[in-house]
């Protein structure tokens, strides 16, 4: 079951992912304009086993919303065939409604590749989204030698969020997925000051014409606050 799946959730695009060790993530691009900024959820999963099938608590932090609002609920799901995810996702809130989704793996990635450095490395220039907003144009930087991501430029409503470089490094792990860790800065006004995210990232093949490669990576804290990132090159 592992693997990085694209389907859709309420007729919108739905990017779920499943690592190795049962973590799980996924990207809702519930807003306009379609596929910039998604609604992200995270959680662990429970049972899965032979018969792919698992259950997870569920973590759900909506974009546009202020950074202590995160909301409980759960999560189902069955692999019905090979490289196929469905799942359904109910909220503890009332006023948000239940959500199936389906997904496969698609061509533009290979999830039994080995994840390669070569492939990440260097400058990405892309769209941040971090819940309270988002930026257009964010530079992503991973070391081609030790795969060490650079300290970030500062974002946020303050323009005081970053990450630092000393405790932030991105390593290869199971399949074609890279385990990411961003540590975040003390910062008076950020919400994300002193928290710790992890996630995952990859690289697929870019859809968009004269690009060849893309990246998307999402990363949460524990209480499930969340950041997530989309370059073409």
């Amino acid at each position: 079951m592992p693997g990085v799946f694209w389907g859709t959730a309420a007729d919108q695009e739905f990017i779920g992912i499943i690592t190795p060790a049962s973590q799980w993530f996924g990207l809702h691009y519930v807003a306009e304009p379609s596929f910039s900024d998604p609604d992200i959820y995270s959680g662990s999963l429970v049972g899965l086993g032979a018969e792919n099938a698992a259950v997870s608590g569920l973590r759900y932090f909506q974009l546009s919303t202020v950074f202590n609002n995160v909301m409980g609920g759960s999560a189902a799901f069955t692999s019905p065939g090979s490289s196929q995810l469905s799942g359904d996702i109910s909220f503890l809130n009332i006023a948000k409604q239940k959500i199936s989704f389906t997904a496969s793996q698609g061509n533009s990635y290979n999830y039994n590749q080995a994840s390669r450095l070569s492939d990440i490395a260097n400058v990405w220039v892309g769209r941040l989204s971090y819940g309270e907003g988002t930026v257009g144009s964010f530079t992503f930087n991973v070391s081609p030698t030790t795969g060490e991501v650079a300290d970030s430029a500062a974002f946020g409503l303050a323009l005081d969020c970053k990450w630092i470089a000393p405790s932030l490094t991105e390593t290869s792990t199971e399949g074609n997925i890279f385990k990411l860790k961003l540590t975040m800065a003390d910062a008076t006004s950020c919400g994300f000051k002193k928290q710790t995210l992890t996630g995952v990232a990859w690289v697929q093949a870019s859809p968009l014409p004269g690009k060849t490669q893309r990246l998307i990576w999402v990363a949460a804290t524990p209480t499930g606050q969340g950041m997530s990132f989309k370059a073409d090159r």
